[in-house]
Formats: structure tokens, C-alpha cells, sequence
């Protein structure tokens, strides 16, 4: 994200920081708590690498951590995960539900896309997806016609068919 698009909590947060805090949202909407060992299980990373990110995160306010107890984020901790994970969701389904990629797919771009997207191609993203969904002309088929040009591998001489029959109409 473009350091406008930041708040003051998330200003500077790396990939891995970022992916902490989804985690720990994650863990506490899902088993109503979140601790080291869950977190590293999560991510697949070793418990060192997990406190050692705790900790830097508990320095920001982002977490409340302490050795053997519960993780929990902090109200700014919860909005920047929120946001994060919002991100991610959306990433995923337009990946998904519009351009047709797989779900496993899908979900490894998300997360990579989540950290490099700023605010204004994500909202230019949201956008397009609402336009397609709602505007008449486009809709559903159009998604669908869209996923079959792609599986054709893009024939053009297919779209001037089309074109050519839109226009004898």
C-alpha cells in the first residue's frame, strides 16, 4: 500500500507482519483464542519465529502478548487485521468468481496480492467487480463468456463472430 493508504497502526508493517496479524484474527474468530503453538501450526513456522513476531507486534500495539498466555489483538490490532483479511477475502473471490482461477490458486495470490495492492487499485478492483455483477450489459453470462474465451486461449476471430452477430441484431 502507497504510505497514504496507511494508518498510523499499519504504516510500515512487512509481508510476514501483516500475515501475523491475519493469522491471529483468524485463530480467534475460528477457536475463540490464539496461541504460539496454534499461530506456528497456522503459518507453518517455527514457535521461535512466532514470538519473536509477537513481540515486535506487542511493541507496535497491535498484540497482547505475554510468554504462555493467550493472544489477543488490540482494538488497532483488530482494525488493521480486519482490513487485512477484507483484502484478502475480496482478492480471493475476484480471483475466483471473475477471472475464473483456481481456489488453490486463488488463495496463494491473494495473499501475495493483499501486501502489494494499494487502495486505489483495490478500490478500482472492487468497482469492476460491482460494475460486472450489477450493470446489465455485462452480468453473469458476460463473466461466463469471459472464462470460456479464456479457456478457448483468447481466439479473437471468436469475439468478431460475436461482434459481428451483437450488430446484425
Amino acid at each position: 500500500m502507497s504510505a497514504k493508504n496507511k494508518s498510523a497502526a499499519d504504516h510500515e508493517l512487512s509481508s510476514s507482519q501483516e500475515d501475523y496479524l491475519e493469522a491471529v484474527c483468524l485463530l480467534v474468530q475460528r477457536d475463540k483464542v490464539a496461541r504460539v503453538r496454534d499461530i506456528a501450526e497456522h503459518m507453518k513456522v517455527g514457535m521461535p519465529s512466532v514470538t519473536a513476531a509477537l513481540k515486535n507486534l506487542s511493541g507496535r500495539g497491535l498484540v497482547n502478548y505475554d510468554p504462555y498466555e493467550v493472544v489477543t489483538l488490540t482494538p488497532t490490532g483488530e482494525q488493521v487485521a480486519q482490513k487485512i483479511t477484507r483484502t484478502h477475502t475480496f482478492l480471493r473471490r475476484f480471483l475466483i468468481g471473475v477471472l475464473g482461477i483456481s481456489p488453490d490458486s486463488a488463495e496463494a495470490n491473494a495473499c501475495r496480492l493483499e501486501h502489494a495492492v494499494d487502495g486505489e487499485l483495490l478500490e478500482r478492483l472492487r468497482s469492476f467487480a460491482e460494475f460486472i455483477e450489477h450493470c446489465p450489459r455485462t452480468g453473469p453470462d458476460w463473466v461466463q463468456e469471459f472464462l470460456e474465451f479464456c479457456n478457448r486461449r483468447q481466439d479473437p476471430e471468436h469475439c468478431k463472430n460475436c461482434r459481428a452477430d451483437r450488430s446484425s441484431e
